[in-house]
């Protein structure tokens, strides 16, 4: 059962279960107002507060006297160069490059980085919402929860995101809602902290490193961490939106790493459709290889049609809504949107127009058997789920038989009413053991022959 736990070097994770103890005991709290006097950094930006800090620093709401009215407000991450060893130097400059090449509407922009005295700093977008989990914090404790348009909407925002990031072999590696921004109530990836810019087309980043409760299984058995692990940590966020808890909870880091690792996977209330848990659920599959990618997900018949309605909502925002700010927005996803499927039109009729009719026709062909495939394979998966389910409730009907049978037949008499030279009568548990183990293993056999569902 913790076999896999040899697998982890012991000194990560202890240092990952230190993380988790203080992060247990850190209370949320509203912003406070920096203790430092107001001071000019980089001679254009002004402390105003202190937002909060971290492992790789202290972020502040700085005010820049060099923007365009109206965009005064930015967020100064401060990282104390001197505190650093050389590795997390690294990961610093890496931070400042990877935000740099990122240009969404549903990524925290990044402005400007810079060395000041002993500290470097990265200057990004400010938004005015919080994090996602100050949001979720919020609703839990009003009793209130996320409609199901609220929760498609931030879902395809973040797919879209993390696609972006994916296409240009970008992790993110620690996606969770703290990391997550609200602003105009669009939803923005922040805190490239810990990201690794995949170099060959097989790489796995192999450090241990994020939050438990949005580690994949392959990152806490220390077997690398690749794209498919984003694809986790995004599926624990959906969670995490539709019922206001983490999918993976637990009193301790080893409790959680437990129901991650081998727990089963957490469905979404039925409030929520269908098609939203099964997605969810293929995103949370033990196997990396099994899961979907953003890309894939977005093309899904209930994500497109959602797609489809929030563009025409963002259209009737942009030619309505009052709100400056929220109509840039909202231009900026339908644009991104529009140019990603553009983009995907364009590859697909280049592809088509280099094949020859005979190419042509079996792509038609292939198309077609792909298309039986995913129906059969959905009745497999159907059939696969009644016959597990068959099998657990003859187990427990067989065995509450056997139990209820056993207790009937060696029910012994008080102790007192028996004879002083008649023995008290005592239960063969070893024989009785035995039995119920013979019945399940034929149950077992019993059920293995049962399903072979009929698939042509």
């Amino acid at each position: 059962m913790f076999s896999f736990y040899k697998q982890i070097n012991s000194s990560l994770l202890l240092g990952a279960m230190l993380k988790f103890q203080e992060a247990a005991k850190c209370v949320r709290g509203s912003v406070t107002v920096s203790s430092c006097p107001e001071s000019l950094i980089a001679r254009r930006y002004v402390l105003l507060q202190k937002l909060g800090s971290g492992s790789f620093g202290t972020v502040y709401l700085v005010s820049d006297k060099k923007a365009k009215q109206g965009e005064e407000l930015k967020v100064l991450k401060e990282i104390c160069v001197g505190e650093l060893n050389p590795n997390e130097t690294v990961q610093a400059s890496l931070e400042a490059q990877l935000l740099s090449k990122l240009d969404h509407p549903t990524i925290v922009k990044f402005h400007a980085s810079f060395v000041e005295q002993d500290n470097f700093c990265i200057i990004t977008e400010y938004c005015e919402g919080r994090d996602l989990d100050c949001k979720i914090q919020e609703y839990k404790e009003a009793g209130k929860t996320f409609p199901e348009t609220q929760v498609t909407e931030w879902f395809i925002q973040l797919l879209l995101g993390v696609d972006y990031m994916h296409e240009r072999r970008i992790l993110h590696r620690d996606l969770k809602s703290k990391n997550i921004f609200l602003k105009n109530n669009l939803l923005k990836i922040g805190d490239f902290g810990v990201s690794r810019l995949l170099v060959g087309s097989c790489d796995l980043a192999t450090t241990l490193a994020g939050t438990p409760h949005y580690m994949s299984p392959e990152a806490l058995k220390h077997q690398g961490y690749d794209t498919k692990s984003d694809i986790w940590s995004l599926a624990c966020i959906l969670y995490e939106m539709c019922c206001l808890n983490h999918a993976f909870a637990g009193s301790s880091f080893l409790s959680v790493v437990l129901k991650i690792v081998e727990g089963s996977t957490p469905s979404l209330p039925a409030t929520y459709p269908r098609e939203l848990n099964a997605i969810m659920e293929s995103m949370l599959n033990k196997s990396p290889s099994l899961r979907p990618s953003a890309i894939e997900i977005l093309k899904l018949p209930y994500i497109d049609a959602q797609l489809q309605h929030l563009m025409c909502r963002y259209s009737e925002i942009t030619l309505e809504d009052k709100n400056l700010n929220c109509q840039k927005e909202a231009a900026y996803i339908i644009n991104a949107v529009q140019r990603k499927l553009h983009l995907q039109t364009l590859r697909a009729l280049s592809e088509v127009q280099k094949m020859t009719p005979r190419e042509r026709m079996r792509l038609r062909k292939v198309q077609a058997a792909d298309e039986e495939a995913g129906k059969l394979k959905k009745l497999a998966e159907e059939k696969y789920e009644e016959n597990n389910k068959r099998m657990q409730e003859l187990r427990r009907g067989n065995f509450q038989q056997l139990t209820a049978g056993a207790l009937h037949e060696f029910d012994a008499p008080a102790a007192e009413d028996l004879p002083a030279s008649q023995p008290i009568p005592s239960l063969d548990l070893g024989t009785r053991e035995s039995s119920v183990e013979d019945t399940i293993a034929d149950l077992g056999d019993h059920d293995t022959a049962t399903f072979k569902p009929s698939l042509m």
